[in-house]
């Protein structure tokens, strides 16, 4: 039993060396294996280091590349800045160059009708001076010839009286000189006839030139520039009419509510592309709209107008239509009746510049009756529906305020009316207007709006709200004012 105790025990024995054997191993391949993951350790330390330090250098110069930037946008914004500024003086001085050609080309204009008028009138006054030099070289040449006719007369009977002196010496002395004295008395008779042909003379000169001067009023049909007709007056006028009219649609902002609907379906009948939102109300565009409706309505007033005749309020009417015939047989008196006189040529010019510049005058004024003055019925009708029809596209909740708009409308029918119906019919060449349609090709010089000169290739008309106004529109056209346009991208 104590030899099986003495193996098992020596068994023991051998087994514990073997595990501590065994132990020991694994013991150093652990400390290897954590030397290792030290040492690894210490590398990835390190490499996270400069890893990090980079970054942050890298950052470093990231905010001095972003603070540069910012430096660098904020002078850019200040540049962007000063050149807006630039830009829209340049655009404002080029508006007032612009208009101020406008107006130059019109003073051009009158400046050769001035001139051409004045080369007439100096060529008229030389040829009534070359007559008048050759009617005073032929009086001049009679007075001559009779001046040597009578000197040689004078010495024919000084002469004779001589010989009757030495032939017959027994005549007194005293008859002698009745001789002589009768001779110079018939000589002064002579010279006194010469002078009163020559004062004659000179009163026909005079009757002659004031007959010349008649007759040139009777035949020029130019307006002088004091006359408010002129082209330049004209151009002022229908100006104010635009301010008029600008301020009897108002500006829609304040209390002035919008029919967008109504609104809309004028702008399909003007032809626009644009559409009205309640969301993006282009004002503006409203605005010219409205103008455009207000002026169409006014002349379909107009249409209606015309149909009276015989009545007090339809003589603006009743003058048109009368002046219509008499001008007509003026004209085809003067074509179909033989005559040399100019005045024939231009009576039908003369008399309807007169006539319409009486109508442009006092056109659609109060009316006079017996006790007092009262608005005319045309104006005041005319005004009532044009408010009522303007109150469907734009409502005015301040009562005073559209107490103040609607008293315009009088004046703003009054001033249409003389001015596209009257007025217009006093010039010579008489003027046209025309309103250009949807999708025209804009023309800077015949309308007037808002684009840049670089985008004229690129826009058209959307709506033209006031017409262009001139003479000879489809060719070398004169204007008197440019119609006023608004664009859209073609």
């Amino acid at each position: 039993m104590f030899e099986n105790s003495e193996t098992l025990s020596n068994n023991d024995n051998d087994s514990g060396s073997y595990n501590k054997t065994m132990n020991d191993s694994e013991t150093d391949e652990f400390m290897k294996i954590i030397k290792k993951l030290v040492t690894s350790n210490h590398q990835t330390t390190e490499a996270s280091e400069a890893t990090i330090n980079v970054l942050k250098e890298y950052m470093e110069d990231m905010n001095s590349q972003i603070k540069q930037l910012k430096s660098e946008n904020n002078k850019l914004k200040e540049d962007n800045n000063i050149l807006l500024k630039e830009k829209q003086s340049v655009e404002q001085n080029f508006a007032r160059v612009k208009s101020d050609y406008y107006e130059s080309k019109i003073k051009n204009v009158e400046f050769d009708d001035q001139i051409k008028r004045i080369q007439n009138e100096n060529n008229k006054l030389k040829e009534d001076n070359d007559t008048l030099l050759k009617e005073k070289l032929s009086v001049e040449q009679s007075f001559s010839r009779a001046k040597d006719y009578y000197e040689s007369k004078i010495k024919k009977l000084e002469l004779e009286l001589q010989q009757i002196k030495e032939t017959n010496s027994q005549k007194t002395h005293g008859q002698a000189e009745e001789i002589i004295t009768s001779l110079q008395i018939l000589l002064d008779d002579k010279e006194n006839n010469i002078r009163d042909l020559k004062q004659r003379n000179t009163k026909l000169k005079d009757e002659a030139l004031k007959y010349q001067s008649a007759l040139g009023d009777a035949i020029n049909v130019r307006l002088s520039n004091d006359d408010q007709n002129h082209s330049v007056q004209l151009k002022q006028d229908i100006l104010d009419l635009q301010r008029t009219l600008e301020s009897y649609v108002t500006n829609l902002k304040h209390k002035i509510g919008i029919n967008i609907k109504e609104v809309n379906i004028l702008m399909e009948q003007y032809q626009c592309q644009k559409e009205i939102k309640p969301e993006n109300l282009d004002k503006p565009f409203i605005k010219g709209v409205l103008q455009r409706k207000v002026l169409q309505q006014i002349f379909e007033f107009l249409k209606n107008y015309r149909k009276y005749k015989g009545e007090n309020f339809s003589l603006e009417s009743d003058i048109v239509s009368k002046s219509h015939e008499l001008l007509n047989l003026i004209k085809e008196f003067s074509e179909t009746r033989v005559g040399t006189d100019k005045v024939s040529k231009v009576a039908v010019i003369k008399i309807r510049q007169q006539i319409y510049e009486i109508l442009g005058n006092r056109g659609f004024s109060d009316i006079i009756s017996y006790q007092d003055t009262f608005i005319h019925n045309f104006i005041y009708y005319s005004s009532k529906t044009l408010n009522e029809i303007m109150n469907q596209y734009r409502q005015i909740n301040d009562a005073e305020r559209k107490n103040e708009v609607e008293k315009l409308a009088p004046i703003l029918i009054r001033d249409v009316l003389r001015i596209f119906w009257f007025r217009l019919m006093v010039q010579e060449p008489i003027p046209e207007f025309k309103y250009f349609k949807s999708s025209e090709k804009v023309n800077p010089d015949l309308m007037t709006g808002r684009w840049e000169d670089d985008e004229l290739d690129e826009i058209c008309v959307d709506l033209c709200y006031f017409p262009l106004v001139g003479r000879d529109l489809d060719s070398d056209y004169k204007i008197i004012t440019p119609a006023k346009i608004l664009t859209r991208p073609i």
